[in-house]
């Protein structure tokens, strides 16, 4: 008997928490006043819970506040986090020319986002206002890129700032290494991989184009890792000892001879050579390839 009242009281607490509902930390409204519908969906009867004040447009009640009221319309079911609720009213403003600033700006960062992948868009004032101004610019902290939300601000031609959260969904395609790779260890589609993901928090640049002979590991990479600016570091295309060709270029005339590497240098550095007893400087172009400087 004891064992099923136990059964029973598990079997209630479990349906408590499938049946119960979040609520909000901020909730967007159309009008001045805070009505049920806002937060139940299709209630059978409609109520006005709360009024703002014209000259705010925001309202902030206390979160236990908010849950007897619903309680005292029958919907006993929410709970929160939150020991506070705002309530902001929607700024009737048209907002897609910042829709379009903003993909332009992830665009420009991720140069293989296209507006078929960028998903979904969201974006609103972090404070109530009526229009826009007519002439602005659009300003975006550095890095905004690297997260898929964030905050951005508008620039008046008095410098005034006007701010705005935004979220962007959009799918990008970048490099996820497919075996640990090593400190110095060249990289390349025989250890690394294209994959698409949908864009959250990078703490660097993602790697969004792999060339031949151009990058190596920085340190030890993971295997499965997303491979970022930080984690790359231009390959050594000459290694000091080895044989390199040396190009010299004279009135339209190339003349090419091979030397002896003194220094390990990466692209475009600038490195001594030996030919023929002779120190000869030259600029690295290409794999065990030089031009004279």
């Amino acid at each position: 008997m004891i064992a099923l009242q136990k059964q029973i009281l598990i079997l209630l607490f479990l349906s408590t928490l499938l049946f119960s509902q979040e609520l909000q930390q901020e909730y967007i409204i159309e009008n001045n006043v805070v009505k049920l519908s806002d937060i139940v969906k299709n209630p059978k009867k409609d109520h006005i819970l709360y009024n703002i004040n014209k000259t705010r447009h925001s309202k902030r009640v206390r979160s236990s506040e908010l849950i007897e009221k619903l309680n005292a319309y029958g919907y006993n079911n929410f709970q929160t986090k939150h020991a506070y609720i705002q309530f902001s009213q929607r700024s009737p403003i048209e907002t897609k020319k910042l829709q379009n600033a903003l993909v332009n700006y992830y665009k420009e960062k991720y140069n293989n986002i296209t507006i078929i992948t960028i998903k979904e868009i969201t974006l609103r004032p972090t404070k109530y206002i009526q229009h826009l101004p007519r002439s602005y610019t659009v300003k975006f902290p550095k890095n905004s890129y690297l997260s898929c939300k964030g905050i951005f601000y508008i620039k008046t031609i008095t410098n005034k700032k006007l701010f705005f959260n935004y979220t962007i969904r959009a799918e990008i395609a970048l490099y996820q290494t497919k075996k640990e790779i090593q400190k110095g260890e060249e990289l390349s589609f025989l250890n690394l991989q294209k994959k698409s993901i949908i864009l959250d928090k990078f703490k660097a640049a993602p790697l969004m184009n792999l060339q031949k002979n151009r990058y190596e590991a920085k340190h030890r990479l993971k295997n499965g890792l997303i491979v970022t600016q930080r984690d790359i570091q231009d390959l050594y295309l000459v290694k000091r000892g080895s044989n390199v060709v040396v190009s010299l270029h004279n009135n339209g005339i190339e003349i090419t001879f091979s030397a002896k590497a003194l220094q390990s240098g990466r692209m475009g550095e600038i490195i001594s050579v030996l030919h023929e007893g002779r120190k000869i400087h030259t600029r690295v172009s290409a794999k065990n390839r030089a031009e004279v400087k």
